[in-house]
């Protein structure tokens, strides 16, 4: 071997070391080349058959939060209030019924339109699950 050394403690080098991202390695300790993993069917994707139970899980509602971007004043008169360059904003979406909320814009509005929400839109939502565990 000639050239710089291989970084890897071992008799059986082989070749001149070059630089790879794990170290300076030679022939012999350079890292290998993955075989590519093709991946396999059995059953080509128009030939399977479909379940006919409805998905355990389901997404019917969407609550998006936007948290904003406060800065904490630190001194003054106003010292522990915050400061938003951008203030939260949040809404909520029913996928059951297509009914979606106006966007609600400030800290203590968001709070309060979190809070409620979700049991108000459950009460009056056309498409929410009338029966069984999920209405209760």
């Amino acid at each position: 071997m000639t050239g710089r050394p291989c970084d890897v403690p071992s008799d059986d080098h082989d070749g001149t070391a070059r630089l790879y991202p794990c170290g300076w390695r030679c022939t012999s300790h350079a890292p290998q080349a993955r075989p590519a993993v093709t991946p396999t069917t059995s059953v080509p994707a128009a030939t399977r058959r479909r379940t006919s139970q409805p998905a355990r899980w389901q997404v019917i509602r969407a609550l998006f939060v936007d948290c904003g971007q406060g800065i904490e004043i630190k001194t003054g008169d106003q010292a522990g209030q915050i400061w938003w360059k951008t203030p939260p904003r949040a809404r909520h979406e029913c996928l059951a019924c297509g009914w979606q909320s106006e966007t609600v814009t400030g800290p203590a509005e968001v709070k309060t339109f979190i809070s409620h929400i979700r049991d108000t839109h459950q009460a009056t939502c056309t498409g929410a699950v009338t029966e069984g565990a999920h209405a209760a």
